[in-house]
C-alpha cells in the first residue's frame, strides 16, 4: 500500500471513528444515552480527532478509498459509545424548583399525556412530553388541599378535598384532569383536622361513582354531576376510617370500640353489601390499608407487638384466603415506599411499594445489611435490593428478582413491574420475575421515594416529594 493510500485508509477509519463517537456524545442524552463516561468519551473523541481531522478531510476527497474507510470508521466509533455509553434514560426534562422552600406534594396522578402534582397549596399539570404547564388549579380562598382520591375516574376525573386551615376537611371537588376545571363540590361531615396535615383515603373514585367519607359513614355520588346515590353507615359502636374503589367494588374500612376492624364490600352502583370481613385484631390498630380492591388484600398493622402485623387477603364469601407478614424470617416487605417514614411522605396519596398483578402481592423485600456505608477518608456506599412475589391465595413465596439497589418507585405495566431504584430502572416480569429489562438512570438521581408512572415506549415521569433541593419537583425520563 502506497503512503498516500495509506494516509487515505487510516485517516478515514481512525478520524471517522472520533467524529462519529463525538456527535454520539452530543446527541446521545436525547436519544436515552448516557452517564459517567461520556465525559471521557467526549474528551477521547475531541483528542483524537485534532491528530486524525487531517487524514479523515484528506479521506473524504479520495472517495476510492476514502469513503469505505471512513464508513468503517464511523460504525467503529458508534460501536464503542454505544459499548461504554449503554442504553439507559436521561432527563428529557426538568420542572422548576419548588417555591416556597417548605412545601412538599401531597400526591399526583398520571391522566393522559399528563402528570399531575399534588401541593396543599395548589394542582399543577405538566405534559409528559415536554414539561410545559398544562393547566393549575388553586383551592378557593385561603382553603389547602387535605385528601385526594387513590385513582381516577373515566375521562380523567380525580376528586380533592380541601379547607381552611386547622377546619375539618369538608369539602370534596371534582377536578377534570384535561384542563384543570372544577366541576361540582360536596360537603362532608368530616372529622377534626390538624393545622394543613392532608389524610389519604377519605374520598375514592368507584367506576362511575364517587364515594365520600365522613364520621357518620359513606355517601356515594355520581362522578359526573356531583347527584347523591346512596348512603352507608358503619356498624354500631364503630367509625368510618377509609375508603377504597375500583372498577366493580367499594371496599370501606371501620375501627370498632375493641380496637378491631370491619371490613365491607359494596356495589358502586346501589350500595347493598356484598363481603363482610372482621379483621382480626387485638389490642387496637396502629395502621389499616387496602392494597387491592378486587382481589381484596389489606395491610394490617396492631398495636400489640405479637398482634397482626400483615397482608391479608380474602375470598368473596369474606374468608381470609392468605396471611403474609410483613417482618418474617426471611425479609422484611416495604408495602409502603419509605417504610417507617413512609406516612411523612405523599400524605394524601401515599405510595405503595406492595403492588398486586393477578392474585400475586409484589413488594420489596429488605434484609439486614443490604445497605452498607463506610466512613473515613474514602466514604462509600454498597448497598443491594429485590422484589419479591407471594401468592394472595395461600401466601407461598413465588420468586425473587435481585436489584442493584433499594426500591425508590414501582410501576404496574401489564404483565410486568418496573422498579426504580436510585440508578437504573428495571422491568420484572410479575408471574416468573425474570428481569426482561435493565436501563441506567442517569443525571438525578432518587433518593427517596418517588410516584413513578409510564409516559409511553421506555419513557417515564418521575414525581418527588420534596421538589425544592437537588432533585426537581417532577422530570421526564426518554
Amino acid at each position: 500500500m502506497s503512503k498516500e493510500t495509506w494516509m487515505v485508509v487510516s485517516g478515514g477509519v481512525l478520524g471517522a471513528m472520533f467524529a462519529s463517537l463525538g456527535l454520539a456524545v452530543v446527541f446521545g442524552p436525547a436519544n436515552g444515552f448516557g452517564g459517567t463516561s461520556l465525559a471521557f468519551m467526549g474528551a477521547i473523541s475531541i483528542l483524537g480527532l485534532l491528530p486524525c481531522g487531517a487524514g479523515f478531510v484528506w479521506a473524504l476527497i479520495h472517495p476510492r478509498h476514502g469513503l469505505p474507510s471512513a464508513a468503517v470508521g464511523t460504525v467503529l466509533g458508534l460501536g464503542i459509545f454505544l459499548c461504554f455509553a449503554g442504553d439507559g434514560l436521561n432527563d428529557s426534562w426538568k420542572a422548576p424548583p419548588d417555591r416556597p422552600s417548605t412545601v412538599r406534594a401531597v400526591g399526583s396522578w398520571a391522566s393522559g399525556n399528563l402528570v399531575v402534582r399534588v401541593r396543599p397549596d395548589r394542582v399543577v399539570a405538566y405534559r409528559s412530553g415536554s414539561g410545559s404547564v398544562a393547566w393549575q388549579w388553586t383551592p378557593p380562598g385561603e382553603d389547602s388541599l387535605c385528601t385526594m382520591s387513590r385513582g381516577i375516574g373515566a375521562g380523567g376525573i380525580g376528586l380533592v378535598g380541601h379547607s381552611p386551615h386547622g377546619k375539618p376537611c369538608a369539602a370534596v371537588t371534582s377536578l377534570d384532569l384535561a384542563d384543570g376545571k372544577p366541576g361540582w363540590t360536596a360537603t362532608v361531615n368530616a372529622p377534626a383536622r390538624d393545622g394543613d396535615s392532608a389524610d389519604s383515603d377519605l374520598v375514592a373514585v368507584a367506576g362511575t361513582e364517587a364515594v365520600l367519607q365522613g364520621t357518620d359513614g359513606w355517601r356515594a355520588v355520581r362522578l359526573t354531576d356531583g347527584r347523591e346515590l346512596w348512603r352507608s353507615a358503619p356498624d354500631a359502636g364503630c367509625t368510618p376510617l377509609e375508603v377504597a374503589g375500583g372498577e366493580q367494588d367499594v371496599v370501606t374500612a371501620a375501627q370498632c370500640g375493641d380496637g378491631s376492624a370491619v371490613l365491607r364490600s359494596l356495589a358502586p352502583g346501589d350500595g347493598q353489601g356484598r363481603t363482610r370481613v372482621a379483621v382480626p385484631v387485638d389490642g387496637g390498630l396502629r395502621n389499616l390499608m387496602v392494597v387491592s380492591v378486587d382481589p381484596l388484600a389489606v395491610w394490617v398493622d396492631a398495636q400489640a407487638e405479637r398482634g397482626t402485623h400483615a397482608v391479608l387477603s380474602y375470598d368473596r364469601s369474606g374468608k381470609q384466603r392468605a396471611s403474609i407478614p410483613v417482618s418474617g424470617d426471611e425479609y422484611d416487605l416495604d408495602v409502603m415506599l419509605g417504610g417507617v417514614h413512609a406516612f411523612d411522605e405523599f400524605t394524601a396519596r401515599p405510595l405503595f411499594g406492595g403492588v398486586v398483578v393477578g392474585d400475586l402481592f409484589i413488594v420489596p423485600g429488605e434484609k439486614p445489611g443490604d445497605v452498607s456505608i463506610s466512613g473515613g477518608t474514602h466514604p462509600g456506599r454498597t448497598a443491594t435490593g429485590r422484589l419479591v412475589a407471594y401468592s394472595l391465595a395461600d401466601g407461598s413465596k413465588q420468586w425473587t428478582a435481585g436489584l442493584d439497589d433499594q426500591v425508590t418507585g414501582v410501576l404496574v405495566d401489564g404483565a410486568s413491574v418496573w422498579a426504580m431504584t436510585r440508578d437504573k430502572l428495571t422491568r420484572v416480569d410479575a408471574a416468573t420475575g425474570r428481569r426482561s429489562r435493565e436501563m441506567d438512570v442517569n443525571d438525578t438521581a432518587s433518593l427517596y421515594p418517588v410516584d413513578l408512572s409510564a409516559a409511553g415506549r421506555e419513557r417515564f415521569t418521575v414525581v418527588a416529594e420534596d421538589g425544592t433541593g437537588e432533585e426537581p419537583p417532577v422530570r421526564g425520563l426518554s
